[in-house]
């Protein structure tokens, strides 16, 4: 994880989320007092965990890690008191968020923390492996359309606009999207 967000009103809790996630790897990590706080701090920029000390002062916390969760933060860890722990979990489980009880001893949060840490690392290939699909099927759209330039161009096949587009990304050592894209730049303008 490279940041960290901690959401908490008591300093005690604070000190005690900061200790804990001293032991894993991350570059930066802010602490804020607020809902109100955390959500003008990620107006502008994102974190890799965020984890929520409820009740804070102007909300419980419920709303904030379900609105931030996935758009702003990879990964939410919300600590809520065992009174109200299943109540808030059946809010907030659908939206990917770790609910850990209080009263928190050091094994219940670092077992949480690794869970969190090995979804957000799970999160990350699966996006990964979204971007290059939606990189290959943007690559086929322009391969599909630089081919249809080429045969009402040049007058051809399709199979030799295909071969061409091959040939050209083979000899200049560029994908096949490149090379399309430069023959949809070449002809439609």
């Amino acid at each position: 994880m490279q940041s960290i967000l901690i959401v908490s009103s008591s300093e005690n809790m604070t000190a005690f989320f900061t200790e804990m996630v001293s032991q894993i790897e991350y570059e930066e990590m802010q602490t804020v007092k607020t809902c109100g706080e955390a959500r003008r701090l990620l107006v502008d920029r994102s974190f890799d965990l965020c984890i929520i000390n409820a009740p804070l002062k102007d909300e419980v916390g419920d709303k904030l890690a379900t609105y931030i969760v996935g758009e702003k933060v990879n990964q939410v860890i919300l600590v809520v008191k065992q009174e109200i722990a299943d109540e808030v979990n059946a809010k907030v489980e659908d939206y990917g968020v770790f609910t850990v009880e209080k009263p928190i001893n050091r094994s219940t949060f670092w077992t949480a923390l690794k869970m969190a840490s090995a979804s957000y690392k799970r999160l990350n290939l699966i996006k990964n492996e979204n971007a290059q699909l939606k990189q290959k099927l943007n690559d086929i759209k322009l391969v599909s359309r630089a081919k249809i330039l080429l045969i009402n161009k040049l007058n051809i096949s399709e199979e030799e606009a295909h071969k061409k587009i091959e040939h050209e990304a083979m000899n200049m050592r560029k994908t096949r999207g490149e090379i399309a894209k430069n023959i949809i730049d070449k002809y439609e303008n």
